[in-house]
């Protein structure tokens, strides 16, 4: 016997409604575990981020392949805020930090764009505007983390980055291209750490 027009639009509504369902399931499930859950991932972005800069040279070294090799050069890095802003701004406060997912490729092409502190790769910059400009800089030097940070009052302040630099980062987070959620599995930098640590 075959169906009927009614018959395929019960079938698609049933299909449909298992899928509100599901999705329903998920967010009740995301909320109702979001406190450890957060807490759980941030422990391990601060895990990956120690080991990334640990590792850095080899990175830099091979910079050639994580560039140009399709599989290696889409690897997510996640574990470092590129880029955030806050402050004040007509008696109001703002504040922006992107929930940034970068692939390795983009990441060693903004290094090579100039997204450095005297040579060295950024994996933070920070700015904070009231009155002056804060700008606090995080980077990589000798596989240490270090920081610099200065606040100019109603003048240019010196760590200052060009805003067409500022654009290519922001431009980078690969959320402008995919939306990955936290929970989600993809390709990070353990695919290397697993090479690398046996």
């Amino acid at each position: 016997m075959s169906l009927g027009l009614n018959d395929y639009r019960q079938r698609y509504a049933d299909i449909y409604q298992k899928i509100q369902t599901a999705e329903q399931e998920l967010r009740y499930e995301l909320a109702a575990t979001k406190t450890v859950f957060d807490r759980l991932y941030q422990r391990q972005q601060e895990v990956d981020k120690r080991w990334f800069v640990a590792n850095l040279d080899f990175f830099l070294k091979y910079k050639k392949h994580f560039t140009s090799d399709f599989g290696l050069s889409q690897i997510i890095v996640d574990f470092l805020t590129l880029y955030h802003t806050a402050g004040l701004c007509g008696g109001a406060g703002f504040g922006s930090e992107f929930d940034v997912k970068i692939t390795i490729k983009d990441l060693l092409t903004l290094w090579d764009d100039g997204f450095t502190y005297k040579g060295y790769p950024i994996i933070g910059y920070e700015k904070y505007i009231h009155d002056g400009i804060k700008i606090k800089i995080t980077y990589v030097k000798n596989c240490r983390i270090e920081v610099v940070s200065t606040d100019y009052l109603r003048t240019k302040n010196p760590l200052e980055l060009p805003e067409e630099l500022l654009k290519k980062v922001r431009q980078a987070n690969v959320a402008h291209k995919y939306i990955y959620q936290n929970w989600q599995t993809y390709k990070t930098i353990d695919v290397v750490r697993n090479v690398l640590d046996i």
